[in-house]
């Protein structure tokens, strides 16, 4: 029988720790939310789509599905807020450039701290002191339950939930004896060069003739 991926088998997570990665991603965090250049907030999108998918052992397709569902959903909602020249008509739709920007730039956003949180998060994650202990237990518990969340039946639903939870818990006690992973040259090199590049496009004049801004 083939053994079902787990965490620690992509090429990132064998060369950093999860706390590495989840301090990261703090870091990744604001200067996605603040980039205002359309065609960078694009590129990060697609860029860390990429670096998600490649670091999830499960689920890909319905990541990248579900997202790309909520992201049309947002541009499709900013849509009703007309705003600038009018560039179609849907009936009594009024498509405008700026509704249409709006809606980009938020949905972009949104999906690339989406894919961001993914990149980053591990259940292993471990933050130091009493907080960074319950926090670091909630993720934990709340990425098993979603990766155990299809294979609820339509039928004894109750019984099956306290299995799960049951086999959460447990699963949850041995993970935490177990020694969290040391970071490599490789891996640290990898996401500092993220951290500079992101920064850099927020700071650095030349982005802003990339295009929209």
């Amino acid at each position: 029988m083939n053994e079902k991926p787990q965490e620690g088998d992509s090429w990132i997570d064998r060369r950093v720790s999860p706390s590495f990665l989840f301090v990261t991603g703090l870091l990744l965090a604001p200067a996605i939310i603040v980039q205002q250049n359309l065609i960078v907030k694009t590129a990060q999108t697609v860029v860390f789509l990429v670096l998600a998918l490649l670091s999830v052992s499960v689920a890909k397709r319905r990541l990248f599905i579900g997202s790309i569902i909520f992201m049309t959903t947002t541009i499709v909602v900013n849509l009703f807020s007309p705003v600038g020249r009018v560039m179609l008509r849907i009936g009594p739709l009024a498509v405008t450039r700026g509704a249409l920007v709006v809606g980009l730039s938020k949905a972009t956003t949104l999906g690339c701290l989406l894919y961001l949180s993914r990149f980053c998060i591990r259940p292993s994650v471990r933050l130091p002191g009493t907080l960074g202990r319950y926090v670091s237990e909630t993720f934990a518990y709340l990425n098993k339950l979603l990766a155990r969340a299809r294979m609820l039946p339509r039928k004894n639903l109750v019984q099956r939930l306290d299995e799960i939870f049951d086999t959460v818990y447990n699963e949850q006690r041995f993970n935490s004896h177990l020694i969290e992973g040391q970071n490599t040259f490789a891996g640290v090199a990898v996401l500092l060069s993220l951290l500079v590049v992101n920064w850099g496009l927020v700071f650095f004049p030349f982005s802003a003739l990339l295009g929209v801004g």
